[in-house]
């Protein structure tokens, strides 16, 4: 079987010959920089400059010998850099690197650290004639789209890999809050100023939509997987009560799933870390198909669980690994161990796409990756026993 039928198989909810596999995919299911390097130098390819795949997580583009090595099943399809906008990097004293993005945030990267992170906040107070002010993503500029059909379509008829979508202009109603406003402002502007905080997520939600649907008349009957995001909960439960959600949050991700649908029969794919549970119904009712990156070490995310309660509704893409404790600190039998157990749990019946949890982080062991995808194959042969 072919990794384009296999994906689509799995995601059907029915088993192809084997659990579909990914790694670089999407930006939230790939690999740290330095990482990636070792795990090259580990399988013994040869060494070549490393393709950053997303800058601000700084995780890697994977090459065609590890997706061939790895029997990869997914590619990434990303919209162009705007023509009117593009970041310009300070380096400052001490080592450390900063830009402002498209919504006039500050990004910075301490020379120690592996990541950018949001640091300065465009909307210091919750204001209406502040947020008319604020630079905005221009979600139809042209350059977004020049050359995108025909390098997809050239793409699409060179491989047999499944293309997973990611249209421009950000992906997320909460988080872009938090990063215009500071996550513990975006907070109380959820509770407090609520009228302010409509009318920015209205506002997001109109260039979302508008992103959305440039992006997927140009390349929704080529791609077989379309992104989307937002994270709503943390380690031990929602970052926002489910009755808030509900009112503020979920009608404009049910808009935004509906334009992405006006355009394209690609699955749904959507991406929340954390402990999740509370959300899952709302999410199955507006259109998702498939969940990432399912945080298997989360309060009430046990993957046999999972399964059994929505696994005929919804698709799982990850919790192949446990990400926070068996990849990062384990054995490599540890790890060999924890793909089975999740594989028997996750796999059965389809509806499941390998990936661990989340990006592979700095500092990862590449004998643990090489282990994790290699028990992959090994286990993930249907049928699952």
């Amino acid at each position: 079987m072919k990794s384009r039928e296999r994906v689509l198989t799995a995601l059907a909810h029915q088993e192809p010959d084997r659990v579909p596999i990914d790694l670089g995919g999407t930006a939230v299911s790939t690999i740290a920089i330095p990482t990636y390097a070792a795990l090259r130098r580990h399988l013994g390819l040869p060494e070549k400059p490393v393709q950053t795949l997303e800058f601000v997580q700084q995780v890697a583009a994977v090459d065609e010998d590890v997706m061939d090595r790895f029997g990869l099943d997914v590619i990434p399809v990303f919209a162009n850099p705007p023509d009117r906008y593009q970041p310009v990097f300070v380096e400052e004293p001490g080592g450390a690197r900063s830009f402002k993005d498209e919504f006039g945030a500050t990004l910075r990267r301490p020379k120690d650290s592996f990541y950018y992170d949001w640091r300065a906040f465009p909307l210091r107070e919750p204001a209406m004639d502040d947020l008319a002010r604020m630079p905005w993503p221009d979600p139809a500029d042209p350059g977004r789209f020049r050359g995108l059909r025909a390098r997809v379509a050239a793409l699409r008829a060179s491989t047999d890999r499944a293309l997973f979508g990611m249209a421009p202009c950000g992906h997320d109603l909460l988080n872009q809050l938090f990063r215009v406003r500071g996550m513990e402002e975006g907070m109380m502007d959820l509770l407090a100023n609520e009228e302010f905080a409509v009318a920015f997520l209205d506002r997001l939600t109109d260039t979302i939509c508008t992103a959305q649907s440039l992006f997927l008349k140009e390349v929704g009957d080529l791609i077989d997987v379309h992104f989307t995001a937002d994270d709503l909960a943390g380690q031990s439960g929602p970052l926002i009560s489910p009755a808030l959600y509900q009112r503020l949050v979920k009608p404009r991700w049910a808009r935004i799933i509906q334009a992405i649908k006006a355009h394209t029969q690609a699955k749904i794919f959507y991406h929340s870390c954390g402990a999740l549970d509370a959300f899952i119904p709302d999410l199955i009712e507006i259109g998702v198909d498939v969940l990432n990156p399912v945080q298997v070490s989360a309060a009430g995310m046990d993957s046999a669980r999972l399964k059994q309660k929505y696994g005929k509704n919804l698709a799982f893409w990850g919790g192949g690994c446990d990400t926070q404790q068996v990849l990062s600190r384990g054995t490599p039998d540890e790890v060999r161990l924890e793909v089975r157990r999740r594989i028997r749990d996750l796999a059965p019946g389809g509806g499941f796409v390998f990936n661990p949890v989340h990006n592979i982080q700095p500092l990862v062991p590449p004998a643990n990756v090489a282990t994790l995808f290699a028990a992959a194959l090994e286990f993930g042969r249907y049928p699952i026993t």
